[in-house]
Order: C-alpha cells, then structure tokens, then sequence
C-alpha cells in the first residue's frame, strides 16, 4: 500500500504531540493531587496545633478553679479551729452540734471532729456513708499521718484510699488553743461526688477529663479515650499541689476519630482525581479543601464567640481589679437572699466591710499601691468565709458580705475575725505605714418589713459608727 509521504511526515509527528500531552497532563494531575494533600496535611497540623493550645488554656484554667473549689472547702474546717480556738470549752452537744451544721452546710463533707496525739480521731457528725470496716481503716490512715513529724504545726491535705476503691480527702487544721495543744481539727470529703459536680459545673460534657493523685485514679469522665498503639489521643495536663498532696488534671480535646475520617477521606479523593483527570482533581479538591477550611473557620469563629460570650457575662458581675463580685451582682443576689430568709424563716446576717488608712496609703505611694491592697484584702477575705457566703465589692474600698443561714452570734464571730486581719501594705516599711486593717459592720434580718437596701443602710451605719470609736461597733440587728 502506498503511503503519501504527506502523512507518512505527519503521522510520528502527531503520535509524539499526543504522547507529550498524556505525560504533562499526567504529571500536572500528581503534582496538583500532592500540592492538595500536601496543604490538607499542613491545614491538619496547624488546626491540632490549634486544638493542643486551647486544650492547654482550658486545662490550666480549670486547674485553678480545681485549687479555689478545694481551698473554699477547707474554709469551713479553718472557721471551726477558729471557733475552737477562741471557745476551748465547748461542750460535746455544742461540738457534735457544731459538726453537724458544717457537714449539712457544706458539700460532699461527710463528717467533722477533732485528733489528738496518740489518740484516734473523736468525730463529732459522721463519717456518713462509711461502714465499720471502712470508718475503722479511715482511722488509722489519720492516725498514722499525724505521726509525720511537723503535722501540728501546718495544714495538711491527703487521700486515704478504701479497700472498696472508695477515694476520701482528708483536710486537717492544727489548733492553737493551748488546752487543745497537738490536736488539729479533721474533716473527711467524698472525692468522687466531689470531682463529678465540680467538672459538671465547670466543663462541658464531651470534654474528655480524669484527675489522678500520684499515680492513682481519682476521676475519669465517661468520655475518656484511652490511648492505643495506632491511636494516641492528645493529652494537656497541669499539677495542683494542696498542702503536701500533689494533683494531676489531665485533659483531652475530644474525640479524634472525625479527623481520621476526613484524612482517609482526602487520600481517596486524591486517588480518584489520579484516575479521573486533571479537571476532575482541580474541582473536586478545591471544593474540598474550601468546605474543609470554611468548616474550620466556622468551628473556631464560633468557638471565639462563645468564649467571648461567656467573657463578657462574666465581666457584667465581677469586678475588674480583685476579681470578686461587683456591686449589681450584689444587690441583686441580696434581695433575693432576704426574701428567700423571710419565707422560710432563716437567719441571714450582712457584714459592711472598710479598709482603715488606704486613703493615707494612696496619698503617701499611690493608686497602684492601693490597687494591691485591695487585692490582698480581697484574697484575705476570700479565705476566711464559706463556699456559701457572698462577697462582693460595693466601692471604693468597701466590701460586703452576705451569711446565709448564719446566726447573730455566728456572725459577730466573723466579724471579730475580720477586724483581726493585718495586712501589710507594699512598700509601705519604706514609708513608715502601718498594716492596714478593717472595720466591720453587721446587721442582719429580723423583721418582715425590713427591706434588702434597710439592711444594707443598717450594715453601713454600724460600720461608720465603728470606725467613728475606734473599735469594733454592732448596729442594732435586723
């Protein structure tokens, strides 16, 4: 057959153009499907790089509310030393009385009671909860801890473990007394119920948490992913010391399986564009990669709002510079206080509280040195109160205090406390300035009629009149 040798020039011609155009298109297929997989990759490492950073916060975070919900449960054994320090010679109905009052109003508080040397523990309400074999091991826990050398003289925290794996925390309080020498007030906490309404109040549901006490489990949510040899799970954790027991909070992100998915997701999305073509590649992976990346700016735009959210209701009833409640969280909260005494006939008291010489203290080293007195006044009265009392902020230099459940000889106790607390003034040895101190007022709810803002007239009358005689002055209750 005879071949023109027209085409016989433009046949190899035209076999090469093809062949060099399946090779291009070929080569710009894996190059687009590798430079995809390449930015999904780094797309996927920057948002767990992302995950690891927020985890970090939020872990440290509740860290130190884990820290402030614990120190708020030793304050109610700190005000029965105080208690049994100032009154030596109570009796025991006053004593079992006075632990049962502490173990009610306090949560997860299963009993209260007194330890002296060589002796095992006199326990005036409780423990509840515990049969004999486990109060029995319970005991000698706390006895052989108070053989630690230096016991007496600090305060000390530690977990005694049951023979059930029943967890308890145990707080003790060194007296001072000296009828009540080498003795130290106890009080034994369910850890467990404990752990769960703390992490139900403070974390969402899906975040993975468990709370170890060295080496040993205290707490697990039920969202906790153990990790595997093929999975590792990301894990934050930050340390909580109480006295001399050492906590680990360790947390997890979530779950990490919707990520996996998504990976082996992209890695058949790229093998399909390796056989569908270049044009397919190019518009099913930027579809992808766009859904994915808009997916993830919705995900943490939306998570920032919440946070911010939750920021700014938190600014709406704290105060800025000592971070307690301010003035309308206050009174708000304190007329429902006084209505909710009033129907169901519960004593309630109100301390107003002023700062003596944090004028002078302005004057002589200025407003940055008073802003740090009235943190340390504020930290000061943080850990004298209760978990249940309410402390606010009202202005300038003035604090208040609401006790719920309190009677006036309870409160006039409190108060006796407070106008004993010094606080050294920074910087101020330099300048010659003495500690500061405070002036209490009080006056509680007696009458029906009596208003939230009668009361609070009340508490600040007796506080002036306090600070006018230079010692400590009771306004006429209310």
């Amino acid at each position: 057959m005879h071949v023109p040798a027209r085409l016989r020039t433009l046949s190899p011609r035209f076999n090469t153009q093809r062949y060099r155009q399946v090779m291009i298109a070929s080569v710009v297929t894996l190059l687009v499907s590798g430079s995809l997989l390449g930015l999904i990759g780094v797309t996927r490492w920057r948002g767990k790089r992302a995950l690891e950073t927020d985890t970090r916060s939020v872990v440290t975070q509740t860290a130190q509310q884990l820290l402030r919900a614990l120190t708020s449960r030793r304050g109610t054994l700190t005000f029965l030393r105080d208690t049994l320090n100032r009154r030596a010679d109570l009796t025991s109905a006053q004593l079992n009385a006075l632990g049962t009052s502490a173990t009610e109003h306090t949560r997860h508080l299963l009993g209260t009671g007194v330890i002296r040397e060589g002796q095992l523990p006199q326990w005036w309400s409780g423990p509840q909860g515990l049969s004999p074999a486990e109060l029995a091991q319970l005991n000698r826990t706390i006895v052989e801890r108070t053989r630690i050398r230096g016991i007496w003289r600090v305060p000390s925290t530690f977990v005694a473990a049951m023979r059930s794996q029943r967890m308890l925390l145990v707080m003790l309080e060194p007296l001072n007394a000296a009828a009540l020498r080498r003795s130290a007030v106890i009080g034994a906490f369910d850890v467990k119920p404990l752990l769960e309404d703390f992490i139900a109040s403070n974390l969402p549901s899906h975040q993975p948490v468990q709370v170890l006490s060295e080496g040993t489990l205290l707490y697990r949510s039920s969202h906790w992913q153990p990790g595997t040899e093929d999975q590792r799970p990301i894990l934050e954790e930050d340390h909580i010391a109480v006295d001399s027991a050492r906590w680990t909070l360790q947390m997890q992100p979530g779950s990490t399986r919707v990520v996996q998915a998504l990976s082996w997701f992209n890695v058949l999305l790229i093998s399909l564009s390796l056989v569908a073509g270049l044009g397919v590649t190019i518009i099913v992976w930027l579809l992808t990669a766009r859904t994915w990346l808009l997916q993830r700016a919705v995900t943490r735009r939306t998570a920032a709002l919440r946070r911010t959210l939750k920021r700014l209701r938190q600014m709406a009833v704290t105060d800025e510079l000592t971070g307690l409640h301010n003035r309308r969280f206050f009174l708000d909260r304190w007329a429902w206080e006084c209505e909710r005494a009033k129907r169901y006939q519960r004593p309630l008291a109100c301390l107003m509280i002023d700062v003596n010489g944090f004028k002078q203290v302005n004057d002589r080293l200025g407003h940055p040195a008073g802003d740090l007195v009235l943190k340390h006044v504020a930290q000061e009265l943080k850990t004298a109160l209760r978990q249940s009392d309410i402390l606010a902020r009202f202005g300038g230099d003035e604090f208040v205090i609401a006790l719920p459940e309190t009677s006036l000889e309870q409160a006039e106790a409190v108060a006796d406390k407070l106008r004993r607390v010094s606080i050294a003034v920074p910087g101020g040895t330099a300048r010659r300035l003495p500690p500061v101190s405070l002036s209490v007022g009080l006056s509680r709810v007696e009458q029906d009629d009596d208003s939230p803002q009668e009361i609070l007239q009340a508490a600040d009358q007796s506080l002036y009149a306090s600070k006018r005689h230079r010692k400590p002055s009771v306004a006429a209750p209310r």
